[in-house]
């Protein structure tokens, strides 16, 4: 007998002692490769938060689903990338009975987290949503209430089992824009921003009713319930539910409320005059809570647990109400800000400018954050101002160069506590000529020592940029290459780099639309102007980034990557590009890595152009890069590791990561639903979900006869539709299903009825 039809019967032989039930046991795949990306995003605001035994969920607007956990006093997140978190801007967030979180994003449908938190999946207007932009979670059980700006969705615990206003069909709602969804007895009461609607859940939902008198505005912007009574939050103000006479009646006292939620059976309200609950037929204030500010949805919420201990978020920190109801508060740790202009990576340590909010320093488990002075602010801090930081630059001592525009040239020494500052060249005010020199954008290095910054400026009309600054190994401002005395083409310098070969080195700078330029270093630096001489093939170009790697130039331009021959000046090669930089963004958006590959940086995401091998596209929608506008990229010259900032964000990117050897998988449960499975005039749709993300098998009669074969590589996948190889549909009775993953078997039978 052939080994395939001995093997066959041997798996039906397994299968018929199997009890009937729904579940399949395997062994677990290897879990993806985790550690080639990072993302570091900073925590703005939060847009819901759920309180836990151990841990505080944190649904922000910009940085993923954070969660801090109380035992270990740490945070950590998780952020968008392909298989995961859809986005790092969530709306809003539940947890239904079984531990799934559901996180709702704006335009990219539901995420949901499984419960032993291995493995996200998503749900969108493919599977019966009725927008992807996701504004309300409601569970009751593992049933969950969506709302959306195009209405209400109904998830049965295994699909959308359907929508109001269904596709085509008139809508019972005054404005579909969904606000608030609460689960009442027998009745659910949908908040729009056109008023309150009820209907029974025991009727199908089938006849709606319109509820808004009472209120002062239909546009409602939240409803709330402690299981007893009912809130709904429009105008800034909150109205309770009369039950009997079917009105709503105002509930004054709490402020002007931009905010109202409700958990483990107590309802709060956040306004400009604090965070209030409401007790018996009042709004009590809690006191030292976070209050609203002046944005639309007020800035602060605030959550209880289970045990009655409050948390809330506000101004970027997580605030715990203590025993002596004092609010101590906690930061994500996270760079200065997200939207970065340059990057620097120098060993163990990276170093971070940002827009406006300062300068960051990360060693691989912390970050130092010098924050820009304000008035009456405690700072951490000892630049004269570190706001608007956009020239970095390393010199051969370690030291970081930092511009801070209109503020001071920096210089600084981080190897000693604390660090010791020299402010090289201090602002005396925005009219001074000095204060040009602040305005920094590119730098570098050469072998002596000696720093080059090359200037910009805000208003070219009113403040023209200088152009070279010239700085020794004391940090003296030692001389200035001009158009009026150094041959270079313009004053505004976008790149500068230096190329050390056998004749020499040579100072190579990029300008906007007139290409570059180079000149020799003399001794120290240039000996004497004159020595710049414009590329030709460059002259009409618009210059973003150039890096010298022994006798290749990289020049980016707005158009292409070009390769020059240091030693003739030529152009050897374009290679095309995924976008043009970012524009009046783009500080250093070029980098060679160890290995030669070249890292460009555009509106698009990051290209990356390896020695023999085809160019690769790094973007928001296959990797878990941060932005796909691209600021700076900096590679480690050692290890090779790529940092990136971008408009929102920053990331670590290690070509060279091998995930460690996969673990021998423990056995996991998956299930096989439905079970039974009604045959239909289409046939079927039998899924397969557990806790690994990919499986394949086939699908057996009773004679071991293979009818299907399948591959899932996620959960929740239809695995078989009732037909078999042939095209025909299968008959009523028991089947067999056979699946492999992890170098483990197992199966499981499923019974077909008509």
């Amino acid at each position: 007998m052939p080994y395939a039809m001995l093997r066959r019967i041997a798996v039906l032989l397994s299968l018929l002692l199997l009890p009937m039930c729904a579940s399949l046991v395997l062994l677990a795949a290897p879990a993806r490769a985790a550690g080639q990306w990072q993302t570091f995003l900073k925590t703005y605001t939060c847009n819901d938060l759920v309180a836990g035994a151990d841990t505080v969920w944190i649904a922000t607007g910009e940085a993923g689903l954070v969660r801090y956990l109380r035992s270990e006093g740490r945070f950590e997140s998780s952020t968008r990338e392909p298989g995961g978190l859809a986005s790092n801007h969530i709306t809003t967030m539940a947890f239904d009975r079984s531990g799934r979180v559901w996180c709702g994003t704006p335009g990219l449908g539901l995420s949901r987290l499984s419960a032993d938190r291995t493995s996200w999946d998503l749900i969108n207007a493919f599977d019966g949503l009725p927008s992807d932009t996701v504004s309300v979670l409601r569970a009751d059980g593992d049933t969950m209430w969506i709302g959306t700006p195009r209405g209400i969705a109904l998830w049965n615990g295994r699909e959308i089992a359907g929508r109001i206003p269904d596709s085509g069909a008139l809508s019972p709602f005054a404005d579909d824009r969904v606000t608030g969804i609460v689960v009442y007895g027998d009745s659910l009461f949908v908040a729009t921003q056109g008023g309150v609607a009820i209907a029974r859940i025991s009727e199908q939902l089938a006849n709606w009713s319109t509820v808004n008198t009472g209120l002062l505005t239909h546009k409602c912007d939240g409803m709330v319930t402690d299981g007893r009574e009912i809130f709904v939050l429009a105008g800034a103000a909150t109205y309770r539910w009369d039950r009997n006479a079917h009105t709503w009646g105002l509930a004054a006292g709490n402020g002007a409320t931009k905010r109202v939620r409700d958990d483990f059976g107590r309802m709060l309200s956040i306004s400009s005059s604090g965070t209030f609950e409401w007790v018996t037929n009042l709004w009590a204030q809690v006191g030292g809570a976070p209050v609203a500010d002046g944005t639309d949805d007020g800035g602060s919420e605030v959550t209880v647990d289970a045990a009655n201990h409050a948390f809330g978020f506000a101004g970027g920190a997580l605030w715990e109400q203590d025993f002596a109801a004092a609010w101590p508060r906690r930061f994500p740790p996270a760079p200065a800000g997200n939207s970065v202009q340059n990057i620097l990576a120098d060993g163990s340590r990276v170093y971070v400018c940002t827009f406006g909010e300062g300068v960051s320093r990360f060693d691989g488990t912390q970050w130092r954050n010098w924050l820009p002075v304000s008035a009456g602010a405690s700072q951490d801090t000892t630049f004269i101002n570190s706001s608007f930081a956009f020239a970095l630059q390393r010199d051969r001592r370690g030291r970081k160069w930092v511009t801070n525009w209109d503020f001071a040239v920096e210089r600084f020494d981080d190897s000693v506590v604390p660090p010791h500052f020299d402010h090289l060249v201090v602002s005396p005010g925005s009219s001074d000529t000095l204060s040009l020199y602040t305005l920094g954008w590119s730098s570098c290095v050469d072998s002596s020592g000696y720093v080059f910054i090359g200037a910009d400026t805000p208003d070219r009309g009113g403040r023209p940029p200088v152009g070279i600054a010239v700085y020794d190994t004391a940090g003296a401002l030692i001389e200035t290459y001009k158009t009026t005395n150094s041959g270079i083409p313009d004053n505004q310098v976008r790149a500068l780099a230096v190329q050390v070969s056998a004749s020499g080195a040579s100072l190579w700078a990029g300008f906007p639309g007139t290409g570059v330029a180079v000149a020799q270093l003399t001794g120290d630096h240039l000996a004497h102007a004159g020595m710049f001489s414009v590329v030709q093939a460059t002259s009409n170009l618009d210059i973003f980034g150039i890096v010298a790697r022994g006798d290749s130039i990289w020049v980016l331009t707005t158009s292409s990557l070009l390769r020059l021959r240091g030693t003739t000046r030529s152009v050897q090669s374009s290679l095309p590009l995924a976008a043009g930089p970012a524009p009046r963004g783009a500080v250093h958006p070029l980098a060679v890595g160890p290995d030669g590959s070249v890292y460009v940086g555009s509106v698009d995401g990051v290209r990356v152009f390896s020695p023999g091998k085809p160019f690769v596209d790094f973007k928001a929608d296959n990797s878990p890069l941060a932005d796909n506008e691209v600021r700076a990229i900096s590679v480690d010259p050692v290890s090779g590791v790529v940092w990136i900032g971008t408009a929102a964000g920053m990331n670590r990117y290690d070509p060279n990561y091998t995930p460690p050897p996969a673990p021998r998988p423990a056995a996991l449960r998956i299930k096989i639903y439905p079970n039974p499975v009604t045959q239909t005039g289409i046939g079927f749709e039998l899924r397969l979900s557990g806790n690994t993300t990919a499986y394949q098998g086939e699908i057996l009669d009773l004679n071991g006869r293979v009818l299907r074969r399948f591959v899932a590589d996620a959960n929740d996948r239809v695995v078989w539709d009732g037909y078999d190889l042939n095209g025909e549909r299968v008959r009523p009775g028991i089947y067999f299903v056979h699946a492999h993953g992890g170098g483990r078997e197992g199966a499981a039978r499923v019974v077909v009825l008509h």
